[in-house]
């Protein structure tokens, strides 16, 4: 059974998802200067981009442990318990802990003038608590959505990075490529590092030259593995503060690749969701066939997202499934299918229960002798992982500590 904190207190947090999104410092500003402005207490690596943000924030705050600094790692979403988006050398926060924080945070909310912080806000005042009171050495710091209005940008961050840059949120980032890196570049801060993969869009580049001036790194990466291309970046952060930059290891659930076990059957599970992530993902199953199952969110360009598996020989079998629980609805499992079945020359068939679909999914494996590949939304990793967890009756804060 997962720990789910204080009910009180935990649906005081979970009311927050009402709130909605919201670009803009100044309410997040103002919850921080009630609080103490415990952001202050730490310097903090501050990482955006597309895709791989996560992957090397894990990656940061495996080396950095392993440089024996203690490190405080903030992300979202997370896979099955808020606690896991607020990591102290990569163990997630305890749930005691996490109400008190949360407690702290919904007192100073109702403060004259009230404010209604974000379900992303609290979660991120949070973080901020918890490294203050833990006296971290170090912060490293996700951006929720964009940069330069996403209420990370409020940490005192003396190195920043930015991944790949490619087409997401764009009815909030902007509708071009140029415009969304000109809202991720609002990362930066003057006369302190700005490292960024290299993009091979002249505007991309151009706009970001223009935010970030004599600061900016260009990285041109040697792997096209997406961990491998975290690690490398990792590497670059890791020069720059002086830290040993190998012999540590990361295991980040559904980006790092490792093999599970499902009834028997070797399971990879995946969180790629967009074009590039599934592109990625569909480069590194070349080497044999799948069985896949497939749940994603709702997104505007479903076709173009799924367009990497057109005609992809390393797919067997597709079990197509709902996706619930997020902050935003599921793709209808028949819609899926209806898109896949025509870039496909694959069975493509529906079964709505994610659990049930890797049940389905790992006898057709069994039987075909095949790997099973789960692929899509975060909230599908975190369904298996927790599933998995339960029936093999493993301890679920080991599982989901990174390093």
């Amino acid at each position: 059974m997962v720990h789910r904190g204080d009910s009180e207190i935990r649906a005081w947090l979970s009311g927050r998802i009402g709130a909605g999104m919201r670009l803009g410092l100044s309410s997040c500003e103002e919850m921080l200067s009630r609080l103490g402005n415990p952001q202050r207490s730490f310097p903090s690596v501050h990482v955006a981009g597309t895709n791989g943000k996560g992957s090397l924030c894990a990656h940061l705050s495996s080396m950095g442990s392993n440089n024996g600094q203690k490190i405080g790692l903030f992300t979202s979403p997370h896979l099955i318990v808020v606690e896991e988006r607020i990591r102290i050398d990569g163990r997630p926060l305890e749930a005691q802990k996490l109400d008190g924080y949360i407690s702290q945070i919904r007192e100073a909310s109702l403060q004259d003038p009230k404010i209604e912080p974000t379900y992303f806000e609290v979660t991120f005042l949070a973080s901020m608590l918890a490294f203050a009171d833990f006296e971290v050495d170090r912060a490293v710091i996700e951006t929720g959505m964009g940069g330069r209005l996403d209420s990370t940008r409020l940490v005192e961050a003396d190195i920043c990075a930015i991944t790949t840059i490619s087409l997401e949120h764009t009815e909030v980032l902007g509708d071009s490529l140029p415009q969304i890196a000109s809202e991720k570049a609002g990362i930066h801060r003057e006369g302190r590092p700005l490292l960024c993969l290299y993009h091979a869009d002249d505007e991309v580049r151009s706009t970001i030259e223009n935010i970030g001036g004599s600061d900016v790194r260009w990285i041109s990466p040697i792997s096209n593995s997406s961990q491998e291309i975290a690690r490398e970046l990792a590497a670059e952060v890791g020069e720059i503060l002086g830290w040993e930059t190998f012999g540590y290891e990361v295991r980040w659930h559904g980006r790092t690749r490792e093999l599970l076990d499902w009834s028997g059957v070797s399971c990879r599970v995946s969180a790629a969701h967009n074009e590039e992530s599934i592109s990625d993902e569909v480069r590194s199953i070349s080497d044999g066939q799948h069985v896949m199952i497939i749940g994603m969110t709702a997104k505007n360009h479903i076709g173009r997202d799924l367009s990497p598996f057109s005609n992809n020989s390393s797919i067997a079998h597709i079990i197509a499934t709902d996706v619930n629980g997020g902050r935003l609805p599921t793709i209808p499992s028949s819609v899926l299918s209806e898109q896949l079945t025509k870039i496909v020359d694959c069975p493509v068939e529906i079964v709505p229960d994610p659990i049930s679909a890797m049940d389905k999914g790992a006898d057709l494996a069994k039987k075909s002798g095949l790997t099973l590949l789960a692929i899509g939304s975060i909230h599908l990793v975190g369904k298996i992982h927790e599933e998995m967890i339960e029936r093999k009756g493993m301890d679920l804060w080991k599982e989901l500590t990174i390093h």
